[in-house]
């Protein structure tokens, strides 16, 4: 009897073992960066994009705001007022100054952690007043200069409308272009995957069981 108990013990030993050594393996997914489709996102203005690039600006399509037309679609920029609604913004959120422009703008339920990302070029050909780019994160209008990339992390989860534009500042004479690349967004904190090794070691742990209780069974 004692000897049968031992052999039961070892049994269930033999088990746990297996299965907390080998399920060790479940490891956390590094963090997952999904590119963005420029071109399904909503457009207002000139714009034309397509999967991994778009190209707004705020020159008129018959071309009188420039010696040459920058002009990309054949569609006019929208009046200031029409662009700020379009963005989802309270009136005079892309500035008093401001007098038309183009943008797109996509939803996005995000996590905690997740950060949105891009590739940009501003260029501006209005030498006397300044244009404007600029991203929107619900009614937060952050400004864009230069060629750089720009990121932003979500403080918290949920629906947040994200968009992207250019503007003219005062008249509008003079023209700028803003280009976007490599748009993407990346989930900073994934959850932990299990690894196919976890199922296998389940599945060798369960096999050495049976083994064992055989041989127990035919001691006993």
């Amino acid at each position: 009897m004692l000897i049968a108990t031992v052999i039961k013990q070892n049994i269930n030993k033999a088990i746990v073992f297996s299965c907390l050594s080998l399920s060790s393996f479940t490891i956390a997914s590094p963090a997952f960066a999904a590119s963005l489709d420029l071109s399904n996102w909503d457009k207002s203005g000139d714009v034309v994009a397509v999967p991994n690039q778009a190209t707004l600006t705020n020159a008129f399509a018959d071309g009188t705001d420039d010696d040459v037309n920058y002009n990309v679609s054949g569609n006019d920029p929208d009046y200031i007022s029409s662009l700020e609604t379009f963005l989802g913004l309270d009136s005079g959120n892309l500035g008093l100054d401001a007098t038309e422009g183009s943008a797109i703008k996509k939803a996005f339920n995000v996590l905690a952690g997740d950060v949105i990302s891009f590739d940009y070029s501003f260029l501006t050909y209005d030498t006397s007043l300044s244009d404007r780019a600029f991203v929107t994160i619900s009614n937060s209008v952050i400004p864009l200069t230069g060629n750089s990339s720009f990121s932003y992390t979500f403080a918290t989860a949920g629906t947040y409308n994200v968009g992207i534009g250019v503007i003219d500042v005062i008249d509008n004479i003079g023209s700028s272009t803003l280009s976007l690349t490599n748009a993407s967004v990346t989930n900073a904190n994934p959850q932990p995957v299990p690894e196919p090794l976890t199922t296998l070691g389940s599945i060798l742990a369960g096999g050495f069981g049976v083994m064992l209780k055989r041989k127990y069974i035919k001691k006993a």
